[in-house]
C-alpha cells in the first residue's frame, strides 16, 4: 500500500531533508543485498530469495526516483526567471487603483451629505402630555 505525504519545510532544509528520505531506503538495500549474500538461503529458495529481493529493490528505486524527481522539480522552480513586468502596466495599474479609491470617497461624501440633509428634514416634535 502507498501513501502520499505532503508537508512544509524551509526552503534551506529541502535538501537535507530529502537526504534524510533518501537515506532510510538504505534498510531496502541491505536487505536486498543480505538475502544475494547469504547462500544457505539461496539454497534453499533460490526463487523466493530472488523474488524478495526484487521486491526490495524495485521498492527502492521507486522511492529514490520519486525523491530525485522532487528535487529536479524544486531546483527548476527556485531557478526559474521571473519575467519582469512592464513598468507601464504597473503604474496604470496604481493608476486605476486611484480612481478606485476616489469614486468610493465620492460615494461615501454622498452618503455622508445625504444622512446630513436626511436629519435636518426629519424635525419631529416630541409628544407632550396632557
Amino acid at each position: 500500500m502507498r501513501a502520499t505525504i505532503s508537508f512544509e519545510t524551509d526552503v534551506e532544509q529541502v535538501e537535507a531533508t530529502m537526504a534524510v528520505l533518501a537515506c532510510s531506503e538504505e534498510h531496502n538495500l541491505r536487505a536486498a543485498a543480505d538475502i544475494l549474500s547469504n547462500h544457505n538461503v539461496l539454497e534453499f529458495s533460490t526463487l523466493d530469495s530472488i523474488t524478495e529481493a526484487l521486491r526490495l529493490l524495485e521498492e527502492s528505486t521507486t522511492q529514490l526516483q520519486q525523491y530525485r524527481n522532487m528535487l529536479l522539480t524544486f531546483e527548476r522552480a527556485k531557478y526559474e526567471t521571473v519575467l519582469p513586468q512592464s513598468a507601464t502596466q504597473s503604474v496604470a495599474n496604481i493608476g486605476q487603483a486611484v480612481n478606485n479609491l476616489n469614486k468610493f470617497g465620492d460615494f461615501i461624501d454622498r452618503l455622508n451629505s445625504q444622512d446630513s440633509e436626511d436629519e435636518g428634514t426629519t424635525d419631529v416634535e416630541p409628544a407632550t402630555e396632557g
